[in-house]
């Protein structure tokens, strides 16, 4: 059984230390963090090394430090007890190149090419978040016979429809529950915002990269990873975190461990998936 957990721990250093002990207590065969800074690596490196061996950030592979500033400031981290081999960060091309973490893991099976993201938010990035994705699927969209997962936090889909599929950020959903795509999008085209949030959800498909979740929970089962509030209330509630597999790891289950969101570790769930 291969158990692996993504989860976007949302910049709370004081809560690394629980975070790690939620994480570590699942026993997880390979972490993927997001929203990681050099400061809070540090701290989490100098935990999971009692229980991991083999850990690598995306800031150690960076060769230009005084990027890691603003939005920037945010990368990557990958712990596994199996051999872990890291990727080139140039493998992918993106404006900023720290949001992939790519490395080869010997799992006792079979080597998995392992990639780790954090698209940038479009709410505060504008079309960043669009040129990553683009780079993303670009890179992703070839056909192999290598086993591959990718993880992280996507920052998309808008919603998931029983009637309509996927809804992206560049449609409106109006009273009826029909989506509509919007012409213009944060300044540019609505199209291209639309089909840049597809191609990693729908498309990579075709290169045998699906989406685990659905893979096993298909709509119109609801389901989300992150909780917007504001005033206390909350506003929206989306499934931006994400495992897509190459279908010849046979999942078991992939489910979203709510309890450590709703505990204030994050303000994000993370996704555990099990291989059998």
């Amino acid at each position: 059984m291969l158990r692996c957990i993504t989860w976007n721990l949302g910049r709370r250093l004081k809560k690394i230390s629980s975070q790690m002990k939620a994480v570590v207590e699942r026993n997880p065969d390979i972490i993927a963090f997001q929203e990681v800074t050099l400061e809070s690596s540090k701290i989490i490196k100098k935990i999971l090394s009692s229980s991991y061996k083999n850990i690598v950030d995306s800031f150690e592979l960076s060769s230009d430090q005084s990027l890691w500033n603003g939005p920037r400031r945010l990368g990557e981290l990958i712990a596994t007890n199996y051999e872990l081999k890291p990727r080139s960060q140039n493998e992918f091309d993106i404006p900023w190149q720290e949001r992939v973490l790519a490395v080869d893991i010997a799992t006792p099976k079979e080597t998995i090419e392992f990639y780790n993201t954090y698209i940038p938010p479009g709410s505060s990035n504008r079309w960043k978040k669009i040129e990553t994705l683009e780079g993303l699927y670009k890179g992703l969209a070839k056909h192999t016979e290598k086993k591959r997962i990718l993880c992280g936090d996507f920052n998309t889909p808008q919603d998931e429809l029983l009637k309509h599929g996927v809804c992206t950020f560049a449609q409106k959903i109006n009273k009826k529950g029909v989506p509509k795509l919007k012409k213009i999008f944060r300044g540019g085209s609505g199209k291209r915002w639309d089909q840049g949030e597809r191609s990693i959800l729908e498309d990579l498909k075709e290169f045998n990269l699906g989406d685990a979740y659905r893979r096993i929970h298909p709509i119109p089962k609801k389901a989300y990873s992150f909780v917007l509030e504001r005033r206390g209330k909350v506003v929206a509630k989306r499934r931006f975190d994400h495992f897509f597999s190459s279908k010849e790891l046979i999942i078991k289950s992939v489910e979203y461990l709510h309890k450590y969101r709703e505990d204030g570790l994050s303000d994000h769930s993370p996704l555990e998936l099990l291989i059998k």
